[in-house]
C-alpha cells in the first residue's frame, strides 16, 4: 500500500519534518506547499531537506488567506504535483503542518488495504439540511457557494447576487482533510484542468476549500464511493482558548483511544510532551523525532 502525504503548511519547519519521519515508509513520498507569505526561515529548512531526500517534493507556492481560494490553490498545486509525480500511489491523505498521525505506518496500510475502493472526504448536500446550515450570515451552507465573494488580502467582501452554480450541479461540502484514492486525485486533476470555468467560479466561493473537491467528487462516479470521514480527530468542543483545541498532554488517553489514523491540532511547545507520548507509546518510535 503506497501512500502519498500532501502537506500544506505556514509555519514550524521542525514539527513538518518531524511529521515527515513520523509517515516514513520506503515506498511512501511527501508533496509540500508553504504559504507564500511564510517567511524565509519556514521554507529554507525544507527546501534543504527535499535537495537530499527525493521522497520530498515542494510545489509551487501561493499566498494563503483564510477563507480565500490561495488555500484551495495550495490543495491543488498538491494533487497536480502527485498525480504528475510518476510515482505509484494507492492512497493520498491531504494533511496540515499541525496534524500527525495516531496509528503507526502499518496500521495506517493497514487500514487502506481493507476499506480499498473507498473514499474518506466529509461531504454533505449544501442544498439539504446539515451542520452548516444554521451558521449565520455568509458561513450558512448554501450561502458560501451561492453568492459573490471577494478578497483583498485578507479582507473579504461579499456581494448578495446570486449565483448559478457550475454546470446544474448540487454542491457539496465538509472538512477540507481527506484521504482519497489516485483514481480519484486523478479525476479531480484532470477536470480541473480541462473546465477552467470552475476554478473560475470558486474563486470568487467563501472557503473554498471545504466545497471545492467535494462537489467534483459528489457530482461524479466516485459519489458511491465516498465515506463521510476525514479519519481526523479533531477537539471542537473543549477550546483553550482557541478552536480547534490544541492537543496537550492531557489529551493522549483520548487520542489513544480514538479510531482515527491522524489529530490535530498540535503546536511545538504546547504540545510536546504529547507528541513524545504518541511516538513511544503509539507509533513505536524509540528515539525523540
Amino acid at each position: 500500500m503506497a501512500i502519498a502525504y500532501l502537506i500544506v503548511a505556514h509555519k514550524s519547519p521542525d514539527q513538518i519534518l518531524r511529521l515527515i519521519r513520523a509517515l516514513h515508509e520506503p515506498d511512501a513520498f511527501f508533496i509540500i506547499h508553504i504559504d507564500k507569505r511564510a517567511a524565509e526561515e519556514v521554507y529554507a529548512p525544507l527546501r534543504e531537506y527535499a535537495a537530499s531526500h527525493p521522497e520530498v517534493l515542494l510545489t509551487p507556492r501561493y499566498r494563503c488567506y483564510w477563507g480565500g481560494f490561495g488555500i484551495a490553490r495550495a490543495m491543488i498545486a498538491c494533487v497536480n504535483a502527485a498525480v504528475r509525480a510518476q510515482r505509484p500511489f494507492d492512497y493520498a491523505f491531504l494533511l496540515s503542518g499541525q496534524d500527525y498521525p495516531i496509528k503507526n505506518t502499518q496500521q495506517i496500510a493497514s487500514f487502506l488495504a481493507q476499506n480499498k475502493g473507498k473514499e474518506f472526504m466529509e461531504s454533505f448536500s449544501l442544498a439539504k439540511p446539515n451542520r452548516w446550515t444554521d451558521h449565520g450570515g455568509y458561513f450558512q451552507a448554501m450561502a458560501r457557494v451561492s453568492y459573490w465573494t471577494f478578497f483583498l488580502r485578507s479582507r473579504v467582501f461579499h456581494l448578495r447576487v446570486a449565483r448559478k452554480f457550475p454546470f446544474g450541479w448540487e454542491p457539496f461540502g465538509g472538512s477540507q482533510w481527506w484521504c482519497l484514492s489516485r483514481e480519484a486525485l486523478s479525476h479531480i486533476e484532470s477536470f480541473l484542468r480541462e473546465n477552467p470555468s470552475y476554478l473560475r467560479y470558486f474563486q470568487h466561493v467563501f472557503i473554498p476549500d471545504e466545497s471545492i473537491f467535494q462537489s467534483i467528487l459528489s457530482n461524479s462516479e466516485f459519489r458511491g464511493r465516498i465515506v463521510n470521514d476525514d479519519l481526523r480527530y479533531i477537539d471542537w468542543e473543549n477550546p483553550n482558548p482557541l478552536y480547534p483545541r490544541t492537543m496537550e498532554s492531557d489529551d493522549f488517553e483520548k487520542l489513544e483511544a480514538s479510531p482515527k489514523l491522524f489529530a490535530r491540532k498540535f503546536l511545538p511547545d504546547r504540545s510536546k510532551e504529547c507528541l513524545d507520548r504518541i511516538d513511544a507509546q503509539l507509533l513505536g518510535i524509540g528515539r525523540q523525532i
